[in-house]
């Protein structure tokens, strides 16, 4: 009977596949006049597919492409092909997942992945599901070449994607909609933790018995306390007041949050003017104090010296060298580079800060547009649905009421013992914007307030379980106290932006570049950061008008206009 069983089966699914290949191969002709799958062209497949998180009364067959790097591991004997995810696919969803290709997503837009991709894409044959880049999603759209998801998005997705595609406010979802179609799911992701907050070394403070910073006027104290009265008792020498890099802008040694704090939005920031027009805040007039007061931090010995010539790695070995104690940064500093600095120098401890402000406005922390990624579907594949599934089946494991964290997400080879990164291993990857914060940070909050822990999701219970370790000496938790923390953490810095409403996201709400943006983006980004590293280390302040002038006829002025005209439709 079972031998029966196992026939029927590979028959059913030889049939599957038989109509599948008889699908694919009328697709060209079909999609010529037809409209779109889920303009009512679906009625057969969402009859057997099991709705949100159920398993396809068939089996189906789905072919996607994939890039993965060196940072993928797997157990023995398994891949990105057969793992314990695309086992899960197959058995409890009915999705038999193949990939045609796999190649080095390493690089960017200029890793293999993207080279073959585009070619893929040049060439007009899809895999029936693929993850692309926004300019690709752009490209693909524009062809014609994407089932709308609409439909299926409203019939197939769970009550909890539906939920994370809300909360941020639908701007993920609108980016993937063109012309009232939904043409991909977004990998949604969380803005939030993009923004920087202010890390202070906590241990010289006390020390010194300074005052936590209200404004930037107690930061420019600290620093110069910092620099002049021996925290780290080598003498007096050597402490730098606020670590910069060659970079400018980055997720360590940042001064972004230095301009913020005077309410100027370089780095690609698009702000509202009076007259509700887009403007790029890098060329606006409050940029101007701030570059003043960072060259008279320079001129004071308060800024390395050598900043000019670091990238945000090399500026962070101050750190290990114990001659650093102030960087405006990432929520996640205190895992790097804050830890390493710590096995160096253990009674090392930081606290994380808002940024303060030059005067008595709140300073807003800026943040960019945060998809990057875009799922999408063939147009005229027979289960576009399958796409709103997977993330479904994401969702619900990672973080839903039967979710299990150390299952899914972070597991152990059952051989070597070596923790793996499961969370690469799914197709489609993305995270719910406020999973960590308010969500992570608020449920560690009130279940070390009720010490019950019973509420908590598996990864929030690991956050609960560090917690309780370093109460009772293990140091090693450190870094995960001071990101997730009820108090002194960059979660409670990052709730404190999210309950102030002070986040501030680039009003140019698009991962797409328009015409002239792709040709000089990137020439007018390095213009800036000259002109500020030359005026921090002596230049005159009317290198900044000179640059203003250049940036405008360099093509700054016709980004503005494209940047606007994108406004003018998407509203």
């Amino acid at each position: 009977m079972n031998r029966r069983k196992v026939v029927s089966t590979a028959m059913a699914c030889f049939m599957s596949a038989a109509l599948l290949t008889t699908g694919c191969s009328n697709s060209g002709n079909q999609g010529a006049n037809s409209p779109s799958p889920a303009g009512g062209k679906n009625t057969q497949t969402t009859v057997d597919a099991g709705g949100p998180l159920g398993k396809y009364e068939t089996p189906i067959d789905v072919h996607a492409v994939r890039g993965i790097n060196g940072s993928y591991k797997f157990p023995q004997g398994e891949d990105i092909g057969n793992n314990l995810w695309t086992r899960t696919y197959k058995d409890e969803f009915g999705i038999n997942l193949i990939y045609d290709w796999v190649a080095d997503s390493s690089g960017g837009n200029e890793s293999a992945y993207n080279k073959k991709l585009n070619l893929m894409i040049a060439s007009g044959e899809l895999p029936d599901i693929v993850a692309v880049n926004s300019k690709q999603f752009k490209q693909l759209a524009e062809d014609g070449q994407l089932a709308d998801l609409t439909e299926v998005f409203e019939n197939y997705a769970s009550p909890y994607l539906k939920d994370v595609a809300k909360q941020d406010g639908g701007m993920a979802m609108n980016s993937a909609t063109i012309n009232g179609k939904l043409l991909a799911i977004p990998g949604f992701n969380g803005n939030i933790t993009n923004a920087n907050v202010l890390w202070i070394r906590s241990d010289w403070m006390k020390k010194l018995n300074l005052p936590e910073p209200k404004t930037m006027q107690d930061l420019f104290a600290i620093m110069e306390a910092f620099a002049t009265k021996d925290p780290n008792g080598d003498g007096g020498e050597g402490v730098v007041g606020l670590a910069a890099n060659k970079n400018i802008y980055d997720s360590f040694a940042d001064l972004l949050s230095f301009f913020n704090g005077y309410h100027a939005y370089p780095n690609g920031m698009w702000i509202k003017d009076a007259a509700g027009q887009l403007t790029y805040g890098g060329i606006q007039k409050e940029m101007k104090p701030a570059l003043a007061k960072l060259q008279e931090l320079y001129k004071s010995g308060l800024i390395d010296k050598e900043f000019g010539a670091k990238d945000a790695a090399k500026e962070a070995e101050l750190l290990g060298q114990n001659k650093l104690g102030i960087t405006f940064g990432a929520n996640s500093n205190p895992f790097y580079p804050f830890d390493d600095a710590r096995k160096l120098n253990p009674n090392m401890d930081w606290k994380a800060y808002p940024i303060p402000s030059i005067d008595n406005k709140p300073a807003r922390p800026t943040v960019g547009f945060p998809i990057g990624t875009y799922y999408v579907v063939k147009k005229n594949f027979k289960h576009p649905e399958v796409i709103v599934k997977m993330f479904n089946a994401n969702f619900e494991k990672f973080y839903g009421k039967t979710g299990d964290w150390d299952k899914w997400s972070v597991t152990k080879d059952p051989v070597t013992k070596e923790r793996l990164e499961a969370f690469k291993w799914p197709f489609v990857y993305g995270f719910p914007p406020d999973k960590d914060v308010p969500g992570r940070y608020e449920a560690l909050k009130k279940a070390v307030a009720s010490n019950d822990p019973s509420a908590l999701n598996g990864e929030q219970k690991a956050d609960y379980e560090a917690y309780q370790a370093f109460k009772n000496g293990d140091q090693t938790k450190w870094s995960t106290v001071r990101q997730a923390g009820p108090t002194d953490s960059s979660f409670a810095v990052l709730n404190y932006y999210k309950e102030k409403d002070l986040l501030y996201t680039n009003e140019y709400r698009s991962s797409l570049q328009t015409q002239t943006m792709t040709l000089k983006w990137l020439t007018l980004l390095n213009l800036e950061k000259e002109m500020i590293t030359k005026i921090i280390v002596g230049a005159p302040l009317d290198e900044f008008d000179k640059f203003v002038e250049n940036w405008k006829k360099s093509g700054g002025d016709q980004i503005t206009k494209e940047v606007n005209e994108w406004a003018s439709t998407s509203k």
